[in-house]
């Protein structure tokens, strides 16, 4: 069977209804995968129950109560609810393994459930060059913005087959770019694989398991379908060996509950031939 992915729907609470970008669905099915969307009615421990990876995508700001901050000025519009939801998710996928792709915000989500904090806004960074266009007015394939990604990187590793090696250290390549905040410390246990020319972190990855967060928005960029099926993969991956751990789980209980039996018949057994003959003659 393929892989279920949940993908966590963004809310809009002035209409109630949940919504995203189809092209969400579009990438992981295209990856040979099950997209399945999720809200935060659900628990993150139903959810992780059944599937086989996650893909955090784009919304408002990460409000900064998460990461020991006040919200500035800057701030644009927030859902706390979601960012409880998609954080406690976050940490729970990590402790089992399972597969995480996040993308803008959910890069976000990932560095601050971690541990790691943010820049409220890019103001707040000396020099940084335009990341907030506007997909309105530009559309969101537009690539506005060179990156620099690291050789030694497991994004390398996915993409590297599309790209053009320039350099022994590091591969450029450029994206599209629609935001205002970005990654400020790196959360535990992951660490920064891309930059912007300006030093923003582009992109994050796990030192162990399938961690990747991309600030950029990979669904609209061709030679980024190799990050959807290196995601897709690895829930596929963690898939088998959920189901082996399951078999190994019923295979140990029937053994149990054969032993009992045998135990059962075997003390009933000789019980029997204890009992003396009370038939009479």
């Amino acid at each position: 069977m393929k892989p279920l992915i949940g993908i966590i729907g963004q809310t809009d609470l002035s209409k109630n209804r949940l919504f995203l970008d189809r092209r969400h669905i579009e990438r992981i099915a295209e990856a040979g995968g099950v997209p399945a969307v999720f809200n935060i009615d659900c628990s993150p421990d139903e959810i992780l129950e059944h599937v086989d990876g996650i893909l955090l995508i784009e919304g408002p700001d990460v409000h900064p109560y998460f990461y020991g901050e006040d919200p500035s000025s800057a701030i644009k519009y927030v859902d706390v609810e979601r960012d409880e939801f998609e954080i406690c998710l976050v940490k729970k996928a990590v402790e089992r393994g399972v597969p995480i792709l996040g993308i803008s915000r959910g890069m976000h989500v990932i560095n601050v459930a971690l541990g790691g904090t943010l820049y409220q806004d890019l103001t707040d960074i000396p020099k940084a060059i335009k990341h907030d266009w506007d997909v309105n007015l530009i559309g969101p394939g537009q690539r506005v913005h060179g990156v620099r990604i690291k050789t030694n990187s497991r994004l390398y590793e996915i993409l590297k087959d599309g790209l053009d090696i320039e350099g022994t250290n590091e591969v450029y390549l450029r994206v599209n770019s629609f935001h205002h905040q970005a990654v400020k410390r790196v959360g535990e246990g992951i660490k920064p694989v891309a930059y912007a020319v300006d030093g923003l972190i582009e992109a994050i990855e796990g030192a162990e398991g399938f961690i990747i967060g991309l600030q950029w928005q990979p669904e609209y960029l061709p030679e980024m379908v190799r990050v959807f099926e290196a995601f897709v993969r690895a829930a596929a991956e963690y898939r088998l060996k959920k189901l082996e751990l399951e078999k190994i789980e019923i295979e140990a209980e029937l053994r149990e509950e054969l032993t009992k039996g045998q135990d059962g018949s075997h003390h009933s057994s000789e019980t029997n031939g204890s009992l003396p003959d009370t038939n009479q003659t």
